[in-house]
């Protein structure tokens, strides 16, 4: 492992604590989940390709690639329920 792929080895735990304090502080400000939620996975998802990045294991590609699939999930589902709360259209 190089210097490089260490230091951003090293990135990881601090993007990981950013995600989670600044997706707490945004529910916190908004008392949306559905505001916080893009904020965690955003953050999750910089750490992975970060780790991905520094060590290319079978790992850490699945671990970024399960966090796209849970972003898309979470952004379906966000969008589901504002449909829902905004009732049928007229058409």
């Amino acid at each position: 492992m190089t210097v490089l792929s260490s230091l951003v080895a090293a990135l990881v735990p601090l993007v990981v604590a950013a995600g989670l304090v600044l997706s707490a502080l945004t529910l916190l400000a908004t008392r949306r989940v559905t505001a916080s939620l893009p904020v965690l996975l955003d953050l999750l998802l910089a750490a992975a390709l970060l780790r991905l990045s520094a060590a290319a294991s079978w790992q850490a590609i699945a671990s970024a690639a399960a966090i796209v699939v849970l972003r898309k999930l979470a952004t379906l589902g966000i969008a589901g329920a504002r449909r829902a709360r905004a009732g049928p259209t007229s058409a």
